[in-house]
């Protein structure tokens, strides 16, 4: 994993999708595989990844969202709407998670 990221040219790793890893993983690789390692990636002390999410909404489009409230979303499983400031049913079904390369990494 680190491999692949290696070859990331400086500014090109701000929005890492897990298709993004599974295409460079060769393809035979399951998002099984992938996610750990990832989940590595992001939490330990040194991290080298980002985790992030937007959430995919179908009148206001892919709405980025705040660090704190995606990670209110990953504790709680709640999320307040960024624009309407309701509650999203079922968030995780409209929220898409993607990676980025840490500025200090």
């Amino acid at each position: 994993m680190t491999d692949v990221l290696s070859d990331v040219r400086p500014g090109d790793g701000q929005h890492l999708g897990l298709a993004f890893f599974r295409e460079r993983l060769e393809g035979n690789t399951s998002y099984d595989e992938i996610l750990p390692a990832l989940s590595i990636l992001c939490s330990f002390e040194g991290a080298i990844l980002e985790m992030h999410g937007y959430l995919d909404d179908a009148e206001e489009g892919q709405l980025h969202l705040q660090d704190e409230d995606f990670s209110e979303l990953l504790v709680s499983g709640q999320l307040v709407h960024p624009v309407s400031g309701e509650q999203v049913p079922n968030p995780m079904a409209h929220v898409r998670i993607f990676y980025s390369l840490r500025g200090d990494a």
